[in-house]
């Protein structure tokens, strides 16, 4: 039962994907109502917390590969795949960065009067960008993802 629900649950899509869509949805609200756009951020940073220990229960340290990796063709004419996968430190810096970024959200929740939409969809941003830093094993990817993590900050 615990193998089934570990397939379903994880793969690295899930919490690359998590914070980008949550940094869209605040985008439909107005910024006068900046209570329900912090809860937003809030709640999403907290849902792409929980993907992260899936992976920690089925890692194997014995293997220097990496793991759970995925692959998709992203540019057939250039022969550029999406090629993705975490080892034991990757795995150790997504887990860092799903912990940290509600603590940061929470951290600013009364300060955040002005700008809180541009503020949350930065810090989801910023998540994404962080996630997928630490999961691309393409050095094109890995080489724009991790010049774009600054732009946010």
């Amino acid at each position: 039962m615990l193998e089934h629900f570990c397939e379903c649950y994880f793969d690295l899509s899930g919490p690359i994907l998590c914070p980008v869509l949550g940094s869209i949805t605040p985008l439909f609200i107005p910024n006068s109502s900046i209570r329900p756009i912090r809860l937003i951020g809030l709640c999403v940073s907290l849902i792409t917390f929980l993907y992260p220990p899936v992976p920690r229960i089925q890692f194997d340290p014995s293997t220097a590969k990496s793991q759970f990796v995925e692959s998709l063709r992203w540019l057939p004419y250039e022969n550029i795949h999406l090629y993705m996968g975490i080892d034991g430190l990757s795995l150790f810096f997504v887990i860092l960065t799903t912990f940290l970024i509600p603590i940061c959200i929470s951290v600013g929740w009364s300060g955040m009067r002005s700008f809180g939409k541009e503020y949350i969809t930065a810090f989801l941003i910023r998540e994404f960008l962080m996630i997928a830093v630490s999961c691309m094993l393409d050095p094109l990817l890995f080489y724009v993802l991790s010049e774009s993590v600054p732009i946010p900050m």
